[in-house]
C-alpha cells in the first residue's frame, strides 16, 4: 500500500518524452519535470509500461533512444512495480470485467495497480483510463497548455532547453 500521493506514468508519455515529433512531446516533458520534482508525490512505473516503452522506442527511434530511456530510468529514482502471481488474476479479471474497452494486458495490470495501492494519479494520454478508473485523476492530454508561459519556461530552463 503507497502511503501520501503517488503518480504511475504510462508508456505514451516516456514515448512523448523522447520523440519530439510526438504530439504529446511537450506535455510529456513536462509532466515527467513536474512529476519528478514531487508534484503528485512518489513516482512509479510498471515492469510492463517498461517494456512496451523500450519497444516502441527501439522500433521507432532506435536503440540509442530506447537505451537512453533505461539510463534515465535508472537515474531518476521513478520505482518499478512489478506484476507478481498474486495480482494476475485481478489482471485477467480486470481484462474479462472490461472486455467491451480497448485494454492492454498492461493497461489492465495498470488498472490493478492504482486500486490495490491506492494511487491517486495516473500520467497517461489513454483515453479508456478515463472510462475505467473511478478514483483517479488522470493527467495527459493539455496538461502543458494549462501551464502558465512562466512554468513552461521553468521546465524547459531544468532540461537545458533555453
Amino acid at each position: 500500500m503507497v502511503k501520501g500521493l503517488a503518480i504511475i506514468i504510462d508508456t505514451g508519455v516516456f514515448y512523448g518524452f523522447f520523440n519530439k515529433r510526438d504530439v504529446h512531446h511537450m506535455d510529456s516533458i513536462c509532466i515527467l519535470v513536474h512529476s519528478l520534482e514531487g508534484k503528485w508525490g512518489k513516482v512509479y512505473t510498471s515492469d510492463l509500461i517498461i517494456s512496451e516503452a523500450y519497444t516502441l522506442l527501439r522500433y521507432r527511434m532506435g536503440s540509442r533512444v530506447a537505451q537512453a530511456f533505461l539510463d534515465m530510468l535508472r537515474e531518476s529514482g521513478i520505482k518499478t512495480l512489478f506484476l507478481d502471481e498474486e495480482h494476475y488474476e485481478y489482471v485477467v479479471n480486470t481484462l474479462r470485467r472490461y472486455s467491451n474497452v480497448n485494454l492492454s494486458f498492461t493497461d489492465a495490470f495498470t488498472i490493478v495497480a492504482v486500486n490495490k495501492m491506492n494511487i491517486k494519479y495516473l500520467a497517461s494520454y489513454d483515453e479508456s483510463f478515463n472510462i475505467i478508473t473511478k478514483n483517479v485523476n488522470v493527467i495527459g492530454r493539455g496538461y502543458a497548455e494549462s501551464l502558465s508561459k512562466t512554468e513552461i519556461r521553468d521546465v524547459k530552463r531544468k532540461l537545458g532547453l533555453l
